[in-house]
């Protein structure tokens, strides 16, 4: 008997324990628990993942059977699940708004992490800013907490809005019927495009109002009570999200099959594209939501009024993480109960333990069928993924992947498997891949995101985003690393190409030549400059950031403001000229263009500026120069004019010059007719001077050089210039100085000027005073002069002095500051000082006076040694053959009878043909002439230039002498290189002549 209970004793022992295991083995649910899900909008792709979640089972295996209620304009989906109606909502921001009410709602899941929300308005409704749209026909929806909140933020309550029906439709827009709609940015913008209605977006997100997007939830009450409800719901909806952002294109069939055909597949994909940069699968885990992000928006909230001060939102946000759970306590405790009971009726319940068991084995049968049917859907997820799946040992080695990773890097499954992770690496990526991997490895770190580049093959690459962490046994011991590879190529080049638009955009503004300045169009304030701008400006770019172009007076008094005003206010351009003060010394003239811009509905200005001082400089001088070059040609008539004056002229004197000095050939010396004779010699030769200089003066030309004394001609000078002023005049000049070679007539002209200049300087009467001495001009002298003699001249006078701003211009043609001057004396004294080789030197002292000093070559001779010289030659000749040729008869006549006197014998002729022919046959009879004196121009006949090229050509001795009343003529100055040997100019006295003569032979 007691053996028989021995035996039974371990089998009963063994019964209780089963029993005790199958009352903790829970039971699987017998039947699909009901759920409602209420939306807070109509069918969109905004709603993708309940979609997904119930079309492909994710709540069927959750044991959920959810029923999906479209929302519209007029759902308050808090209403619906307070109520009962539904057990979870799709809401935004806005719950904290019903939580500061008392409400307890809590969010399950965050979907969008940023808002989509925005207002929408067409362009032709002259709507611009936020705070225009008071008073507006709105199409207004209460579910965006941001959107109350951007409205409030710029002064728009929602009492201010004249609300009409949201039908969702942004064809009201179009037809009129509203102003502004609350939308979103990834719906209603594309029907606007496709109808090709210009619109505004006013995003929240614009204004830096950063609040969570769509989300799901329910109460605190469901939570409590039928927490592993709530649970499920929550995991099967994260999974159908996840599901339908990796297959957009299927979620988007599935809405058009199921759900809403309102909607083309363009517009759902649209919606799908726009919706990944707001939910970011790829950067932040599904479902996510931050704490302190809720207590910010919850802060905005409170800083509006929107909700009381020291609102808590602690419990807005589920967590996911389950808290100390009695139940398993109790259901000890009932297991505990239990055994008792067992031990009672142990024998009375064998059989149904027996068929316990069976249908325990049957159950886990099923399980495993479970099991298989979920592996294999994880397989397909896994191969079907567009993201490379890979597992990395601890060594390094890739140990498993699936096939879209081996397509990614270019290879077979076969030879991905088990070969090393970082041999895909690109080569500038090694050592960072490494290091992190190192990382994860000794577990620095849990888990890593980053982008790497890979190779692709053979030369081919490509830019991934690497997700990865630690797969840890449970004993937390590194077993693999997982990483998720999804390919960012298109992204990164897209990243690169806007880079490099960006630096395109930046160089042209800092190559740019115009200046480039834009600005705030409601403040005023400067927004970007390029350095153009700041260069016109004399400022840095920095010092130019930020500053209102309102408040600027060179604006102001430019006239610049008005017309930025008028721009901003119509939007028409308007160039617009302007001269303003820079930072530096001088203003500058701006050419500018002005023009209004719009930038997500605030105007701006742009303003394009170029600097056109120096073109406004050179268009003065150019003015300027034409009316020198009028003066010019004004100048060059008067020569041409003069010229011709001056050669008539001359060939008078020359007749009553020569008459007079042939008479005095005939006079004794003391004969009481030979000191008028004398005279009227004297007058004829000033009269030939004052000729002389108005040629000189008209035309220019080169020197006609002699050698004298310049003593005598600044006496002569001031007593013609200073008869009959009350200007005194001192001469300080020894008499031996040294003569110098130049054109007397011109010289004559030049001290005249200056002359002239000191009387105007000295209205109220003063003294000149006119000081000369030798001096030497060393090598490297300080004025520039060639080495050697020279002779100094200063003129001082003692009147109101020059402006030291007009010393440096006082030569320059046409200055002046006489009120009837013509600016042409000192410029001519300049112009012939500087023909002699010489130069005119200024000093000036206000108010006290002015010296002009005149340096000009010497021969190195006083005056006693060149008279020596002028009496050593011979004046009168010895039978000496001479020819005369001159087109005036009077001259021919004369010049004959004074040579005749002289002791020479004379022919003469009208030109130089003539000329020509009584040389040719003096040479034939062996009877050469000793000399020819030919007149340079014969009107209507052959002068004496190309008569002395042809009697040279027949002897190349012959001695031909030049004489015309052109004294200015290059050929007068440039004799000797026209085959001359000397000059006589017009007109000429029987000594000059007599002189010219001898000295051209015996030469």
């Amino acid at each position: 008997m007691n053996h028989h209970r021995r035996g039974r004793c371990p089998q009963f022992v063994a019964i209780s324990l089963a029993f005790i295991a199958l009352l903790l083995v829970p039971c699987p649910a017998q039947a699909l628990e009901k759920a409602t899900l209420q939306l807070k909008w109509l069918h969109h792709f905004q709603f993708a993942g309940y979609y997904a979640a119930l079309e492909k089972g994710f709540y069927r295996r959750a044991g959920l059977d959810v029923t999906i209620k479209e929302g519209g304009p007029a759902t308050e989906v808090e209403d619906e699940v307070l109520s009962g109606r539904a057990d979870f909502g799709v809401g935004t921001s806005a719950i904290l708004l019903r939580r500061a009410r008392g409400e307890d709602l809590v969010v399950l899941g965050q979907i969008f992490q940023h808002s989509a929300g925005v207002l929408i308005t067409p362009r032709r409704t002259g709507i611009h800013s936020l705070a225009d749209m008071a008073r507006r026909r709105f199409m207004y929806s209460n579910q965006h907490g941001d959107m109350l909140t951007l409205l409030r933020q710029n002064g728009v309550d929602e009492k201010e809005l004249v609300q009409v029906p949201h039908s969702g439709d942004p064809q009201d827009l179009i037809d009129g019927k509203a102003d502004v709609m609350m939308g979103y940015s990834f719906n209603e913008p594309f029907i606007l495009e496709q109808k090709g209605e210009p619109y505004l977006l006013f995003s929240p997100l614009t204004y830096g109002i950063d609040f969570y997007g769509d989300n799901f939830f329910t109460t605190r009450a469901n939570i409590d009570t039928r927490r592993e409800f709530v649970e499920a719901f929550r995991e099967a909806t994260l999974d159908g999200w996840r599901y339908a952002m990796a297959h957009k294109a299927e979620v988007a069939e599935l809405i058009l099959a199921k759900y809403s055909r309102k909607k083309s597949r363009d517009w759902l994909m649209f919606e799908a594209n726009q919706m990944e940069s707001l939910i970011q699968p790829t950067l932040v885990e599904m479902g996510y939501q931050n704490p302190a992000r809720w207590r910010h928006i919850g802060k905005s909230f409170e800083e509006l009024g929107m909700v009381p001060r020291g609102f808590d939102t602690t419990g807005v946000s589920f967590d996911p993480a389950p808290g100390t759970d009695y139940r398993l306590v109790l259901r000890v405790l009932l297991v505990c109960g239990a055994v008792i009971v067992v031990l009672v009726v142990i024998v009375m319940k064998f059989r149904q333990l027996n068929q316990d068991l069976k249908g325990e084995v049957a159950e886990r049968k099923a399980a495993e069928e479970a099991f298989r049917e979920s592996e294999e859907r994880l397989r397909v997820i896994f191969e079907t993924s567009q993201a490379g799946i890979i597992m990395v040992d601890p060594e390094g080695i890739i140990r498993f992947a699936n096939k879209r990773m081996a397509e990614m890097f270019g290879c077979t499954h076969d030879e991905l498997i088990g070969s090393s992770y970082l041999s895909h690496l690109h080569p500038g990526q090694c050592a960072t891949g490494s290091a992190l991997m190192e990382k994860l490895i000794r577990g620095e770190v849990d888990q890593a995101s980053t982008e790497r580049r890979y190779r692709c093959g053979e030369g081919g690459e490509f830019w991934g985003y690497l997700s990865g962490r630690r797969l840890e046994t449970p004993d937390g011991k590194l077993q693999a690393l997982v990483g998720i590879i999804s390919d960012i190529t298109d992204r990164i080049k897209a990243d690169e190409a806007r880079q490099k638009a960006l630096m395109l955009v930046e160089t042209l503004l800092a190559h740019s030549p115009m200046g480039i300045t834009v600005f705030d169009g409601e403040s005023g304030a400067c927004i970007l400059v390029n350095q153009a701008a700041a260069d016109i400006s004399g400022n840095d770019k920095e010092a130019l950031l930020g500053r209102n172009f309102r408040n600027s007076s060179s604006w102001r008094d430019g006239g610049l403001i008005a017309v930025a005003e008028s721009v901003l206010a119509d939007g028409d351009a308007r160039p617009f000229e302007a001269q303003l003060p820079t930072s530096g010394e001088n203003d500058v003239t701006l050419r500018c263009h002005l023009s209004r811009f719009e930038v997500e509905g605030k105007p701006h200005l742009l303003v394009l500026g170029q600097d056109i001082t120096q073109e406004r400089r050179l268009e003065l001088e150019n003015k300027r120069i034409e009316a020198q070059m009028l003066n010019m040609q004004k100048l060059e008539s008067l020569g041409v004019l003069a010229g011709g004056i001056a050669h008539d002229f001359n060939n008078i004197l020359t007749g009553i010059v020569g008459n007079i000095t042939f008479a005095e050939l005939s006079l004794e010396p003391r004969h009481k007719a030979a000191a008028p004779l004398s005279k009227a010699e004297k007058a004829c030769q000033r009269a030939a001077e004052l000729a002389s200089q108005l040629l000189t003066f008209a035309r220019g030309g080169q020197p006609i050089k002699k050698a004298f004394s310049v003593k005598p001609l600044v006496g002569e000078s001031l007593s013609l210039v200073l008869r009959g002023t009350n200007v005194k005049a001192a001469i300080d000049i020894p008499d031996d100085v040294c003569v110098i070679e130049a054109d007397e007539g011109q010289i004559s002209q030049a001290f005249n000027n200056i002359v002239i200049n000191a009387v105007h300087a000295m209205p109220g009467g003063g003294t000149l005073t006119v000081a000369g001495e030798d001096t030497v001009m060393e090598i490297g002298n300080p004025f520039g002069l060639a080495p050697g003699p020279y002779l100094r001249i200063s003129f001082s006078d003692q009147g109101c002095g020059i402006r030291e701003e007009d010393l440096e211009r006082i030569f320059d043609p046409y200055f002046t500051t006489k009120t009837s001057g013509t600016g042409l004396g000192l410029a001519s004294t300049h112009s012939i000082v500087a023909r002699h080789g010489g130069i005119v030197l200024v000093d000036s002292v206000l108010e006290k006076g002015t010296t002009f000093t005149i340096y000009l070559p010497s021969t190195g001779h006083c005056v006693a040694a060149e008279e020596g010289q002028d009496h050593a030659g011979r004046a009168h000749g010895g039978g000496e053959s001479v020819v005369v040729m001159d087109d005036e008869e009077m001259i021919r006549e004369l010049t004959r009878d004074m040579l005749a006197a002289l002791g020479y014998r004379v022919e003469v002729c009208g030109d130089g043909a003539e000329a020509v022919e009584l040389y040719r046959a003096g040479c034939a009879r062996g009877e050469r002439y000793s000399a020819v004196i030919m007149d340079l121009t014969v009107p209507g006949g052959m002068g004496g230039k190309e008569a002395a090229q042809q009697i040279l050509a027949l002897d190349p001795t012959a001695r031909l002498i030049v004489s015309s009343g052109y004294s200015n003529d290059p050929v007068m100055s440039e004799y000797r290189s026209c085959g001359f040997c000397a000059t006589l100019v017009k007109p000429y006295t029987a000594r000059e002549i007599g002189r010219v003569l001898s000295e051209a032979i015996d030469g």
